[in-house]
């Protein structure tokens, strides 16, 4: 990897100054039983912020791990040890809106890349790894069609497809229901549908998900059941939510949406990994998702559903990164 001639970011170990308040309180470099290595902000044209965290090992193979919907830079693997036993320098970012991100109102999936690939150039990344995981998927693959050259690997985990690829009777109620409200009613009528959700999310984040996953594979279920798997759950999503829902509002509309990009446009090998139980991202429009990819494997995770990846994260680190 060659460093990039640019200037560093502004680096946070002492205590996170740059973010807010708020945000410092959720996520304190070296904190007890904390795998967070440091985090910090970069300034977006027009005055915009950007968060990020670094995970892992900071000598390890660079690796952008874009969060799913909703979601923080706070999303993380569980277990604390995880990502520097894989040898990855894993580094996390708020997209507009969540977070300590400032909202950038009419998004599209496309212009998230631009601050992806601002963040990778203040750290310094010449070259690196990206991994989308869930509506963090076709993030990742935007950031492939912008900038091919500098893309090491890259992959996806249960990464969310064109909403036209989607046979609606394959969804759990909620993503069926936001769909149509999507469909025939607009982004205003998506949003009225999301904010109660929102709420209870903020509020209560596990208890949300725990009742929202109920009919869930047992894999996914029993995941939920471990405390650390919990913690990262509730730090994640109250700090997705700590500024409002805008976010979660602004992600579900431009995934619904035309991505900024075409499948076809995605010229980078991509490695592939879906559950066979998955009823929010249905097994039958990922395969139709890479039928259009260039895809160098896919693999299907026996008996799991829209969380069982996190099982195989180890793995999939590796196998990205090797």
């Amino acid at each position: 990897m060659r460093p990039r001639g640019c200037d560093r970011p502004r680096r946070l170990p002492a205590g996170a100054r740059g973010l807010p308040r708020a945000a410092r309180r959720n996520a304190r470099p070296g904190g007890v039983g904390s795998p967070l290595l440091d985090q910090g902000t970069i300034e977006r044209p027009g005055g915009r912020i950007v968060a990020w965290a670094a995970w892992g090992d900071p000598a390890g193979k660079p690796i952008l791990r874009l969060h799913g919907t909703p979601g923080s830079r706070l999303s993380r693997n569980p277990d604390p040890e995880l990502f520097a036993r894989a040898g990855a320098h894993v580094v996390t970012f708020d997209r507009p809106g969540y977070g300590a991100s400032t909202a950038q109102r009419d998004r599209d999936i496309l212009s998230v890349a631009h601050d992806a690939l601002a963040l990778a150039d203040r750290l310094g990344w010449d070259t690196f790894s990206v991994l989308g995981v869930s509506g963090g998927g076709p993030h990742a693959l935007a950031v492939t069609v912008r900038a091919p050259e500098r893309i090491e690997r890259a992959g996806v985990a249960v990464g969310m497809t064109p909403h036209e690829l989607i046979d609606e009777d394959d969804l759990i109620a909620f993503n069926r229901e936001a769909r149509r409200r999507c469909l025939e009613g607009g982004r205003a009528a998506l949003e009225s549908f999301l904010a109660e959700p929102a709420s209870q999310m903020s509020a209560d984040p596990v208890g949300t998900l725990v009742a929202a996953m109920e009919d869930a594979p047992p894999i996914d279920r029993a995941m939920l059941e471990q405390p650390e798997v919990r913690a990262m759950i509730a730090d994640s999503f109250r700090e997705a939510f700590r500024t409002g829902p805008f976010g979660w509002f602004d992600d579900a509309w431009s995934l619904m949406n035309p991505w900024g990009f075409r499948l076809e446009d995605v010229r980078t090998p991509l490695r592939l990994w879906y559950g066979d139980s998955d009823r929010n991202v249905p097994l039958a429009a990922a395969r139709a998702m890479a039928q259009q990819l260039n895809v160098e494997s896919f693999e299907v995770i026996q008996d799991a559903g829209h969380a069982g990846w996190l099982v195989h994260e180890e793995r999939i680190l590796r196998t990205l990164l090797d």
